[in-house]
């Protein structure tokens, strides 16, 4: 029998594009945009997996999970929300949270993560099993070669079972990674020595007679960021049979957060300064300051105007972005699209720009270049940016020129000028939001550095490849690189 499955969230397209992945995949899905409706759905029917919201029109979304599970306590619950940072995934779990998906999530991350979900309340429904048929031992669960095992290796989450009498019963790949130490090493050794050293120490704390229910913290595993809980098995009169503890891995949340806050205070910088400048500007003019002819307040009225089209295209640009973001892996496109016209297009574009900055703007392309599986909207876009790039930093009597080609990795698309060049040390960085070269050349060059951000996250998207080869004073060449 499919799995059923709720979805919980108050945004359409959320709820339809969830519905419509997990349909593809064959479970069973029902969807609700507020908490009372939720409620009726729980309140009938049997669900295996439940994504909720952390923010609802009429609760909130752990209010609302408190409610749902008093009457469906077997349902596995994802919270996902647009507003994540480590401290509401660590409150979320707290509350009973089986997995916090921050929002844009891919269809991989989605599927991933439903399937985390069944298999984790498999192992759930088969310990519950294995309970009441009075085979409540965790050392025979370990030794069983049942689907049991099978479901615990496959978990990407690390999870190790200990019994009562403090012996490692299990121990899947994941948490033999943590460790570095094979299960064959771990199993039937003392929990107290297996953890005594390694990154999971804090968790011996939940194995004294007088620990509480269960343990939460954050331990540090190589580059890894991991959220560590300890629970118990309880048989029916409140006898403790084992524990078990799990590590999952919030390496990605954890930056995400950092990512975020990053971005959002560079984002206030260049929002901040541009306003800044056009306050001065209105003041100057208010107290006419340079008397009443209006001539000398036409060079601050220029200024200003550029000032007003650097913050509409900053706008555009986060508008441009955050429609990524939200879209994540694009639908196929309607039909291929053919390289030559996009490519013509883009000069036809750029082309006074170029004769008004003494710059040849020249194409090249292959006669035989097949079309693409990239919406050509998509396309135009990677096109307009790189060009526009290769002017802005090109120098007077200087060259860009358009290249096709295919090659054994696919199709090339490169975008190649003589202008200043990059730093070799900032080619890594090339594509970080608002990220831009500080250098004596780049001096006066107006930009808001979202635009190869952009680029970048479109040719992701695609499945393609940028390279960048350049250096200081000698030009540069970017390569995009689709798959064909």
């Amino acid at each position: 029998m499919a799995a059923r499955i709720l979805v919980v969230d108050d945004e359409p397209g959320i709820r339809s594009g969830v519905g419509e992945i997990l349909a593809l995949e064959g479970y069973t899905v029902d969807t609700a945009d507020c908490g009372r409706a939720a409620q009726e759905l729980v309140s009938g029917t049997s669900y295996d997996v439940m994504f909720l919201d952390y923010r609802l029109p009429d609760v909130d979304g752990l209010t609302l999970f408190q409610s749902i599970r008093q009457k469906s306590p077997r349902t596995m619950t994802c919270m996902i929300t647009a507003y994540a940072n480590i401290e509401t995934a660590i409150f979320a779990t707290r509350q009973g949270i089986d997995i916090f998906l921050p929002k844009p999530f891919s269809p991989d991350d989605l599927i991933s993560t439903v399937d985390t979900l069944l298999g984790t309340k498999k192992l759930r429904d088969e310990a519950e099993r294995l309970r009441l048929a009075h085979e409540a031992s965790l050392r025979q669960l370990a030794s069983e070669q049942s689907q049991t095992h099978s479901l615990v290796a496959s978990l990407r989450d690390g999870v190790l079972v200990v019994n009562r009498q403090g012996e490692i019963a299990l121990a899947n790949r994941s948490m033999e990674e943590i460790l570095g130490i094979d299960s064959g090493k771990l199993l039937r050794t003392q929990v107290s020595s297996a953890l005594a050293e390694g990154v999971l120490a804090p968790a011996l704390a939940a194995f004294s007679p007088d620990s509480p229910a269960s343990v939460v913290f954050e331990a540090e595993a190589g580059l890894k960021r991991l959220f560590v809980t300890v629970s118990g098995f309880y048989d029916e009169t409140g006898g403790l049979l084992g524990r078990i503890v799990t590590a999952v891995d919030i390496t990605a949340v954890r930056r995400m957060a950092v990512e975020k806050a990053r971005f959002t205070r560079t984002l206030v910088h260049e929002l901040r300064a541009p306003l800044t400048a056009l306050k001065s500007i209105v003041e100057v003019m208010r107290d006419r300051s340079l008397g009443n002819d209006l001539d000398p307040y036409m060079s601050f009225l220029a200024r200003a105007d550029e000032r007003i089209d650097g913050l509409g295209e900053l706008i555009s640009d986060l508008l441009s972005l955050s429609r990524i973001e939200h879209e994540g892996a694009v639908q196929a496109p309607a039909g291929p699209t053919k390289i030559a016209p996009a490519v013509y297009e883009a000069a036809e574009l750029w082309k006074d720009r170029a004769a008004a900055a003494s710059v040849t703007l020249e194409v090249d392309l292959a006669s035989d270049l097949p079309a693409l599986a990239v919406s050509a909207e998509d396309l135009s876009t990677i096109l307009t940016n790189l060009v526009g790039n290769a002017l802005k930093y090109n120098r007077p009597g200087g060259n860009v020129c358009i290249g096709g080609v295919r090659t054994s990795e696919g199709l090339e698309i490169a975008v190649r000028d003589t202008g200043i060049g990059i730093d070799p040390a900032n080619l890594a960085r090339i594509g970080e939001e608002f990220f831009r070269e500080k250098r004596s050349e780049t001096k006066g060059i107006e930009g808001n550095g979202l635009g190869l951000a952009i680029v970048k996250r479109l040719i992701d998207r695609a499945a393609g490849r940028l390279r960048i080869t350049s250096a200081p004073g000698s030009g540069s060449e970017f390569r995009v690189i689709f798959p064909c």
